[in-house]
């Protein structure tokens, strides 16, 4: 399972991007997006992620371990592509490294979460994308 391999289905009626090194974790994000019907597509480069969110997707997940995207300085690369339309952007990262969760709240992420908060919270995440309600229930730890 290659980051840039997924390619996205068609027929999902929302669609998701994420930047997610981690196979494991890549794999539980896909699992459970499939079992909503929603589209998952991958990107492991700054490229592919930037050429893919041209594609207009739901939700933009990227992990700040993800060096190859470059996830602290492509956040005003994603919103450029449509300032009032932009996909809501979810980082997320380890508990422990909280100084980097910080600048990518500073960077201009919509919610910055840790990787626990995330999992525990990505069936819910996932399921409002499908119900239309433009927030989930993920709530960003304080800062």
């Amino acid at each position: 399972m290659a980051p840039d391999s997924i390619p996205a289905e068609d027929t999902a009626c929302k669609r998701v991007l994420a930047a997610i090194p981690d196979l494991f974790f890549g794999s539980k994000v896909s699992g459970t997006a499939k079992q909503l019907g929603i589209s998952v597509r991958f990107a492991g480069s700054r490229q592919a992620l930037v050429e893919a969110a041209h594609s207009r997707p739901d939700l933009v997940i990227v992990d700040l371990d993800a060096t190859a995207v470059d996830p602290l300085g492509v956040v005003g690369e994603l919103r450029s592509f449509a300032p009032s339309g932009a996909p809501r952007l979810i980082a997320f990262a380890s508990h422990v490294r909280e100084s980097v969760l910080q600048q990518a709240r500073s960077a201009g992420y919509d919610e910055v979460l840790t990787r626990g908060a995330l999992a525990a919270n990505l069936p819910g995440l996932l399921a409002s994308l499908r119900s239309g309600r433009p927030e989930g229930s993920v709530r960003s730890p304080p800062g």
